[in-house]
């Protein structure tokens, strides 16, 4: 714990000291496994001699010049116009970058890029909790989870019959259908997924995966989207 707040504050302190000195900053993201490049936007003094590239503007990674060009790991490649392209992201690469271009009477061009990687959404787990059950009337909580932070939940009802508020945690509806499908999608930044629940008439849901009526919710799980039904039958 100590260190995840340490690597917060350091976070912090950077974007803090970029905006201080006016240095150009820059975001962005990529999904762990995938590829990131990073791309200076600054080209004021081209053409450059050399191009070095800093984690935390302690540690250099990456330098170019007309002679050489090395990369502290082999997952890292740095272009002649001064992307950097790191491989194979892991999470502990979000970090904020700094590249160094010196042209070639001395200028310097400074910018900052703040990576964050994020992991995939995994596939959601939905489930419907049957509250009421009888020949006229079926309430329902349906449940959406993945055990993953920083992901936002949306439902989609179907087509022919519009909610207010999609996003609220609960939603009361009346409707008289034999069969419908709501589809629940988890989303980050870099990617989504989605799972749907198929209501059948008097009161049965069915998951893509398994029946799911009548199921407790989990309570171990980081994050949850629900949808609570009241459905009427005519």
């Amino acid at each position: 714990m100590a260190a995840c707040l340490t690597a917060a504050f350091l976070f912090l302190l950077f974007i803090v000291q970029a905006r201080e000195q006016r240095i150009p900053s820059s975001e962005a993201v990529g999904a762990v496994g995938g590829v990131a490049y990073l791309s200076p936007r600054l080209q004021k003094h081209m053409p450059y001699n050399q191009i070095h590239w800093r984690c935390n503007n302690t540690v250099r990674i990456a330098t170019w010049s007309k002679e050489s060009n090395n990369t502290s790991e082999e997952r890292m490649a740095l272009f002649p116009n001064g992307t950097l392209k790191i491989s194979d992201l892991q999470k502990n690469d979000s970090n904020v970058y700094q590249v160094y271009q010196e042209g070639s009477k001395g200028q310097e061009d400074i910018e900052n890029i703040f990576l964050t990687v994020y992991e995939l959404v995994p596939k959601p787990t939905v489930n419907a909790k049957v509250i009421r059950e009888d020949t006229e009337h079926c309430k329902a909580t349906l449940e959406c989870s993945v055990e993953l932070e920083g992901v936002t939940y949306e439902w989609i009802p179907p087509t022919k019959l519009p909610l207010e508020g999609v996003r609220s945690s609960k939603q009361h509806v009346s409707f008289s259908p034999l069969m419908e499908t709501y589809i629940c999608r988890v989303s980050n930044p870099v990617s989504s997924n989605n799972a749907s629940l198929t209501y059948k008439h008097p009161c049965s849901w069915t998951g893509e995966s398994s029946v799911a009526s009548s199921r407790r919710a989990v309570s171990v799980l980081l994050a949850l989207g629900h949808l609570l039904f009241l459905l009427t039958l005519a």
